[in-house]
């Protein structure tokens, strides 16, 4: 009787070791995938080759961080200008609140506007021949990547801007923020002076399109 008491306990211990041993050393799966996941994305990062680097990156930066936030301070300090007691009439504050916000909004909206297309820096992979990434800013300074086809590029005639993509390869872009996809840009400004030799100087000099035109011609011969 002793013995089947024994033997009984001591199986039960022995399962729940068992038990216990597989619940601690074996991980969820999700939280593994993300972490496989997440290395495979900074693999991915590690293996990507400068070829450009923007020399007003910084400034360009931080001149959009500056606009959105006074943008953002101006429309904060708004409601304190009708809740303090000023000398001031209702339509004098409304109109002062007005061109205040107007003011910064525009200036804002004009930095964007000549700052959205300033390429930062521009990448390569080798998982990826034959295209290139393209890091500009968006409106809140946050990176934007457009990866278009090198033979996409061509010369720009749009003010503050060197090169762009061709109208009719737009549907061969893609372009992202962080992890999430959005609509790619589709023109850039690159500095000219920097770019003496690579696919930035051929997208500049138009010798893509060349490229291009010969190899129609060839084709329809």
């Amino acid at each position: 009787m002793l013995q089947r008491i024994g033997r009984s306990a001591l199986k039960s211990h022995n399962t729940k070791q068992v038990a216990y041993q597989l619940c601690s050393s074996s991980p969820i799966f999700g939280v593994s995938g993300s972490r496989i996941f997440s290395k495979h994305l900074s693999t991915q990062q590690s293996q990507q080759s400068t070829i450009y680097v923007g020399p007003l990156a910084t400034v360009a930066k931080r001149l959009k961080l500056f606009s959105i936030s006074s943008l953002g301070l101006s429309s904060a300090i708004t409601p304190f200008v009708f809740v303090l007691d000023f000398p001031v009439p209702v339509f004098a504050k409304v109109v002062l609140v007005g061109s205040a916000l107007f003011t910064s909004a525009s200036s804002t909206g004009l930095i964007n506007w000549v700052m959205s297309p300033y390429v930062t820096k521009a990448t390569t992979s080798p998982e990826q021949p034959g295209m290139i990434n393209l890091h500009t800013l968006n409106v809140i300074a946050q990176e934007h990547v457009t990866i278009v086809p090198i033979t996409a590029l061509q010369p720009s005639t749009r003010v503050f801007t060197t090169i762009m993509i061709n109208e009719g390869k737009m549907s061969q872009a893609q372009g992202r923020i962080g992890e999430k996809i959005v609509r790619p840009k589709q023109v850039f400004y690159v500095h000219p002076e920097t770019c003496q030799s690579g696919p930035l100087h051929d997208a500049i000099s138009g010798l893509h399109d060349i490229d291009t035109d010969i190899n129609t011609e060839q084709k329809t011969q």
